[in-house]
């Protein structure tokens, strides 16, 4: 393969990831398309992650610089992740949890899919999750029905959806971040990632790059996810996703109208914040009065206040009752 133009940075945020780090980082030495640097960015670690990261650095360094930065904070993978990206000089960045494999063709074929057209501002691959027995689970692409889309092919195996991202990652989970490069100046330009939030900052965002420019992704697998108990997106996190992905759309949904979007996408953001509130409520209302409370309150700023209303929903946080364990999001 010829040369891909533009240099490549990737970005680890990383907080207690010791465990893991070595392994994710070797994944990086093993490309076929090496970076030009690699940052970590230890997030306010109580383990070894910095000691393995520089311990890696020195491993690789004749092939691999690897700096290693520290969050002062806000903490979280959105400031860890923006303090890298801010200081970084590479025409793109490849996010990359501090957890998850990179297949060794992911740099080769996302670079070669994000410079298929100039206005591609995000390139993603196919992924799989893997847990401690070794057992691999289902395609991402499959999973979230990106692969089934209308698309338009860019390049021989590379393809951008027909009819655009944003409708697709309304529902979420279109692609696993550390599946993707992003143009760093495109990332910039649409305000990086949100510090405020800890949950659903990757889809925040890329609902933002989705406005600015094509998604162009190749069918391939790219990255291994690890399924672990310290994961973000575990189920008992469930609440927590809904409650940013609700904050999220409502902030979109208010500025509808200055955005580049046509009524059909539109129709999309308002139908899937209505959703989002309705599953939002369901969970709030499971955890106890609180929780629902607040529930109530980000529907009447959304502009939904009967959501919440329903008597499925009364009537579960009734049940509930005050005995129940229960804390705002």
């Amino acid at each position: 393969m010829g040369m891909i133009p533009g240099t490549l940075e990737v970005v680890v945020p990383a907080r207690d990831a010791g465990r893991f780090l070595g392994a994710t980082l070797q994944s990086v030495a093993l490309q076929y398309v090496l970076p030009q640097a690699v940052t970590v960015v230890d997030d306010g670690s109580s383990d070894d992650t910095a000691a393995v990261a520089v311990a890696c650095a020195a491993d690789y360094a004749d092939f691999l610089p690897i700096r290693v930065l520290h969050n002062r904070g806000p903490h979280g993978p959105s400031a860890a992740r923006n303090l890298a990206i801010r200081r970084s000089d590479a025409e793109f960045v490849a996010l990359l949890d501090a957890d998850d494999l990179l297949a060794p063709a992911h740099h080769q074929l996302l670079l070669s899919a994000i410079d298929a057209a100039p206005d591609v501002v995000v390139s993603f691959g196919d992924s799989t999750e893997f847990n401690a027995r070794g057992e691999v689970l289902a395609s991402q692409l499959a999973k979230s029905g990106v692969a089934s889309q209308p698309v338009s092919e860019l390049a021989p195996g590379i393809f951008t959806p027909a009819d655009g991202m944003f409708a697709a990652l309304l529902g979420a989970g279109a692609f696993g971040t550390s599946a993707c490069i992003v143009r760093r100046q495109a990332a910039l330009d649409a305000g990086l990632f949100d510090e405020t939030m800890r949950f659903g900052e990757d889809t925040d965002l890329f609902l933002r790059l989705a406005l600015r420019g094509r998604f162009a992704f190749t069918r391939v697998t790219v990255m291994h996810k690890r399924e672990h108990d310290g994961n973000l997106t575990h189920p008992r996190n469930t609440l927590d996703f809904n409650r940013a992905k609700v904050l999220s759309l409502t902030r979109l949904s208010a500025q509808a109208d200055a955005l580049p979007l046509g009524a059909t996408e539109k129709d999309a953001l308002h139908a899937e914040l209505v959703r989002a509130i309705d599953a939002y409520t369901y969970h709030a209302s499971r955890r106890g009065p609180a929780s629902y409370g607040d529930a109530l309150r980000l529907a009447r700023e959304a502009g939904r206040p009967a959501i919440p209303l329903k008597p499925r929903h009364l009537a579960r946080v009734v049940l509930r009752g005050i005995a129940a364990p229960d804390r705002v999001a």
